[in-house]
């Protein structure tokens, strides 16, 4: 009986080392992932701002309409500017209940002694060179409040894919820096993935009484801004 066990068993063996053969064939391939950075700068030919207005009354009705009326004022001095309707526009607004404090500054929520009302317009200037003049127009007429102001380009399209083309070749100097150090070959490229980066807004913050009518012109320098692109790319190693 012993013999016929042997003689069942080859082809079980041969099968194992096909199987082996198999997968070595079917190996995970060798890879190459590396970062790319790209920029792209311009100076800017568009500001974003947000004025507020922020006032106070004893009653509800009276802190609305004191806002109202000052925030038609800011408009107003804006529109002067020549900024159309369209790069003009109420972002917030909000009517907030004010607590008597004690002296130890808590909050007694039983007690309502007036009532505050605050109301955002956000303004988009093309011509940058006007920023300065708008500031200064709008906390005369009772802005009390510039909560941003962020330089950007009005069609940054063609400075993105500068800066898109930038990251690539960045990824790909590498790459080749990388293989050649280690003695291999770069094959194809089996992935990409791209993000972009917006600079932030400036955050600025102010008082109405800080411009006076014969105050200095407030001094605004755009300078350049750029926008960045992280490219990240894996080559097969050939």
């Amino acid at each position: 009986m012993n013999p016929i066990y042997s003689i069942a068993l080859l082809p079980l063996a041969f099968a194992a080392l096909a199987g082996e053969a198999k997968a070595d064939d079917h190996e995970a391939p060798r890879t190459l992932s590396v970062t790319g950075q790209g920029k792209a700068t311009a100076t800017p030919d568009l500001a974003m701002m947000n004025f507020a207005v922020v006032s106070q009354g004893n009653m509800a009705g009276e802190a609305i309409t004191q806002n109202s009326a000052k925030m038609n004022k800011v408009r107003d001095a804006l529109k002067a500017l020549n900024i159309e309707a369209r790069d003009m526009q109420t972002s917030g607004f909000y009517l907030n209940p004010r607590y008597e404090r004690d002296e130890r500054g808590r909050t007694n929520s039983n007690k309502i002694i007036g009532y505050e009302a605050g109301n955002t317009l956000s303004i988009r200037l093309r011509d940058v060179a006007m920023v300065g003049e708008a500031i200064d127009k709008a906390v005369a007429a009772g802005a009390n409040s510039l909560n941003g102001l962020q330089f950007g380009f009005q069609n940054q399209d063609e400075l993105l894919e500068q800066a898109r083309r930038n990251a690539v070749r960045d990824a790909r100097g590498l790459a080749e820096l990388l293989a050649e150090e280690a003695d291999v070959e770069l094959g194809d490229v089996m992935s990409m993935s791209i993000s972009s980066y917006y600079p932030q807004p400036r955050m600025m913050r102010m008082e109405s009484r800080m411009v006076a009518a014969d105050a200095a012109p407030t001094p605004i320098e755009a300078g350049e801004s750029s926008l960045s692109v992280t490219v990240n790319m894996t080559y097969e190693l050939d």
